[in-house]
């Protein structure tokens, strides 16, 4: 499977170099990211998210919402939404947030997310742009509400609406919410993804806060007898010799350097995390991001429903990988 990623990867990124639109976003790239919009996805909708509005490199910095459940308040999803909202304050020319929900869930979800979402601070201002979704054929409706709306903005991403191709839902990857890398191809379609800053998830703790909502999630989508099941974690950076490291790895070689009092404690969290894994002190974003990997796979084995899928499988299905961050073109870690 790893080597079938590595190998749509490359196909994929010499395709795009015949795109001159792709060619000049990648050389965009390398200057950094400044995206419109903040994309708040389920769990497994998140890749196709992007097909389904049109979104392409350094459009969407993205945030994760378990599926069919609420988004938490900024408190209780420090990792899925409040570090990701508040790294995407930073950007000059934000147009809105970006919620998507599936077409059948409930008012109370939606409603709670939204609240959710206009409780954070470093939203304050923005559009809420609220969308129910049919995956299936692609159909989508504006969902009104009265917590800050763009009619305008609204009507231009459904002007770009398209069914999003097919999901790969046996693969899950934990990839950085940075906007100019996406969730890489596998043969079956797009997978499911975790998007967070760094792709980081935290330790489970037991209580009702967001790594309640990911054990839940890994509880509904893990099955036992499904030996096709695959979790890949992605760091993102300068692997290719010329381009931009990860933004969250870079922070988080010197945290106290971060102002903006949301982020710094999870930028922090991000440090703490790496390093135990490593010999000595990171002197650079592409080794921690790679040491973070190493604390994101632990993290994960510490979820119930993760932990008891570890136990009962002879073989690995937790793998990891690299990926540059202009050409997203993937590369082997063995941790």
């Amino acid at each position: 499977m790893i080597n079938k990623l590595v190998e749509i990867a490359d196909k994929l990124s010499n395709a795009r170099k015949q795109d001159p639109e792709l060619v000049a976003r990648m050389e965009m790239a390398t200057q950094g990211q400044s995206p419109r919009f903040l994309l708040i996805s389920p769990i497994n909708r998140s890749s196709q998210d992007l097909q389904l509005f049109g979104l392409k490199m350094g459009d969407a910095f993205q945030g994760t919402r378990a599926p069919r459940m609420p988004l938490l308040p900024p408190e209780r999803s420090p990792i899925l939404f409040t570090g990701p909202a508040a790294y995407n304050k930073g950007f000059p020319d934000k147009r809105g947030v970006i919620l998507t929900f599936e077409h059948d869930e409930s008012e109370d979800i939606i409603h709670q997310s939204i609240d959710s979402v206009i409780s954070h601070p470093d939203v304050i201002g923005l559009p809420i742009l609220a969308f129910r979704v049919n995956y299936d054929i692609g159909s989508v409706r504006i969902i009104a509400h009265s917590r800050g709306r763009n009619y305008e903005t609204e009507n231009w991403l459904l002007s770009r609406i398209r069914c999003p191709g097919a999901l790969d839902s046996n693969t899950l990857v934990l990839i950085c919410s940075d906007s100019r890398v996406q969730p890489p191809v596998t043969p079956e379609g797009v997978p499911m993804a975790i998007q967070t800053l760094g792709g980081y998830i935290p330790r489970y703790s037991n209580v009702e806060d967001e790594t309640y909502q990911l054990n839940k999630f890994f509880e509904t989508w893990l099955d036992p007898t499904n030996k096709s099941q695959e979790i890949i974690i992605i760091a993102h950076g300068n692997f290719e010799g010329d381009g931009p490291s990860c933004g969250a790895g870079q922070a988080c070689l010197h945290p106290e350097r971060v102002k903006n009092p949301l982020l710094q404690p999870i930028i922090r969290q991000l440090q703490e995390a790496a390093q135990p894994f490593e010999q000595k002190p990171a002197e650079d974003a592409e080794t921690r991001v790679k040491s973070l990997c190493s604390a994101i796979r632990d993290n994960l084995l510490s979820y119930p429903a993760v932990s008891s899928i570890a136990h009962l499988r002879k073989e690995e299905f937790i793998e990891t990988l690299l990926m540059d961050t202009v050409t997203n073109v993937l590369s082997t870690l063995n941790i």
